[in-house]
């Protein structure tokens, strides 16, 4: 049972003020709808900009699926929240990611960590995480 972080690193020609704005603001626009409850009614993800506040992927159907909470809110340099998304809420694991300024202009590490016993076979429904960061970059930096 592998219970790591999924870690991945990010080299963007942004500011960190950019790249935050996209990752949290913006991330419906990055978002590839078919990771979502309906890729035909799905319309955007909210982040309530706040500790506590909630993350929501919301459809033009009226439905709501509530993905987590803000659990560290430090912009432009840091944002976390608990994840649900695809798991057993029971067991929600944690997404983290850090912007710092580079010669390049941002580095991001984003982390999918909390893995334990109770939720790891979850675990193997995010190898798309590549993706998606590939989709967040392409935004960030267009």
């Amino acid at each position: 049972m592998d219970t790591s972080p999924i870690v991945h690193e990010l080299s963007l020609s942004c500011s960190p003020e950019r790249a935050f704005e996209v990752f949290t603001a913006k991330m419906g626009a990055w978002w590839d709808p078919e990771f979502t409850g309906n890729p035909d009614t799905f319309t955007t993800i909210t982040i309530d900009p706040r500790m506590r506040g909630q993350i929501t992927e919301r459809h033009s159907d009226g439905a709501e699926h509530d993905w987590g909470e803000v659990i560290a809110w430090d912009p432009p340099a840091r944002v976390a929240f608990s994840f649900t998304l695809a798991q057993d809420r029971s067991f929600p694991t944690v997404v983290r990611a850090t912007f710092v300024p580079s010669d390049a202009g941002t580095q991001v590490t984003f982390e999918h960590d909390g893995w334990t016993e109770y939720n790891a076979e979850a675990r193997s429904k995010f190898g798309d995480w590549p993706y998606l960061l590939d989709r967040f970059a392409r935004a960030a930096q267009g």
